[in-house]
């Protein structure tokens, strides 16, 4: 594993790992945003990994650019979240107006039977 600047010829490991959490968080709005929802989860896989590669302490010889990375998917991942809420109580809402029409649809078909 990379430990400092000079191993990435003066590039934190820190930060590209910070850099590329926050792309694929920005990749997981758009997807998002498109319904696109096995992408999303396909990039929140990846995510993952990358975040797995970042200390859990940052310490203080980290730097503010991975930091502002970093708070800056969380605040991408928050606009992710409210879209999967939104599809899910969209898909709930569907769920119960099926079995509704069911329930409707088999009721009918017991009267008209004349069970």
């Amino acid at each position: 594993m990379v430990r400092n600047r000079n191993e990435l010829g003066g590039v934190n490991a820190v930060e590209l790992h910070a850099e590329r959490v926050l792309e694929l968080t920005r990749q997981m709005l758009r997807c998002a945003r498109q319904g696109d929802w096995d992408s999303v989860m396909e990039r929140d896989e990846l995510r993952s990994k990358q975040l797995g590669k970042i200390p859990g302490d940052l310490g203080a010889d980290s730097s503010s650019r991975a930091r502002q990375c970093l708070a800056k998917s969380l605040e991408v991942e928050e606009k992710v979240r409210k879209l999967m809420v939104a599809e899910r109580d969209r898909l709930g809402d569907e769920s119960r107006r099926e079995r509704q029409l069911r329930t409707a649809s088999d009721a009918y078909r017991q009267t008209s039977d004349g069970g």
